[in-house]
């Protein structure tokens, strides 16, 4: 995984060396705000948790024009969310006997890759507004998980949670020039999950994961 991380950063600081007028380059770290939602009626979803990204991101303009761009990138998340099950029986979870009714914490690691259409005002002011709308596909690279009994506490869950995520990419936001080609990027993004992420057989349900990020960029 660290040749893969290693490889695709390669590949977006070689894009920078001629990011204009194809496209512009950007370091980003988001601070989020995670919860997952259980289609099960036997749940309790209102429990959130802080998390943040970090990465890369490149805006490739389509016709060369700035207003237009496909944007994608490469980006580590650390999210998750916590969800208090109410059965009826006890369960068994990652090797653990749970009881009917307990909480459990999910701190899970994704590498994303957002695929979105973004779309810019012009420049006023030395600022500019955006939005985006897309999809964004994430590969499970780490997880742990903690019960509020007492069962375990930061234990590998990895066999309780899926590979693959897709999440709907919406955003907006606002760009700020300090000058030349660079700028501060700062933007809302709203991830909404459509594919479940967990995989115990105990619950016949589809749990998505959300998260609501502040994204802090600097554009080069």
């Amino acid at each position: 995984m660290k040749k893969t991380l290693i490889v695709a950063i390669g590949c977006l600081l070689v894009f920078s060396s001629f990011s204009q007028p194809v496209g512009k380059l950007s370091f980003e770290v988001s601070p989020s705000i995670n919860w997952m939602r259980s289609g099960d009626s036997g749940t309790d979803n209102r429990n959130a948790i802080p998390g943040y990204d970090f990465g890369l991101n490149a805006d490739i303009f389509m016709d060369g024009n700035e207003q237009y761009s496909f944007s994608t990138g490469l980006l580590v998340t650390n999210n998750g969310g916590a969800i208090e099950y109410r059965g009826n029986n006890p369960f068994s979870f990652s090797g653990h006997t749970l009881p009917s009714r307990v909480k459990i914490t999910y701190h899970l690691r994704y590498l994303e890759v957002p695929a979105v259409v973004k779309l810019k005002t012009s420049w006023f002011d030395r600022t500019c507004y955006w939005g985006q709308f897309g999809l964004s596909g994430g590969v499970n690279i780490g997880a742990r998980g903690e019960s509020n009994d007492g069962s375990f506490r930061k234990e590998n869950i990895n066999d309780e949670v899926r590979l693959f995520n897709v999440s709907l990419n919406i955003g907006m936001g606002f760009d700020y020039n300090l000058g030349g080609y660079n700028a501060l990027t700062l933007g809302l993004i709203f991830n909404n999950g459509l594919t479940d992420v967990t995989s115990n057989n105990a619950f016949n349900d589809k749990t998505i994961l959300n998260s609501l990020k502040f994204k802090v960029g600097l554009i080069f």
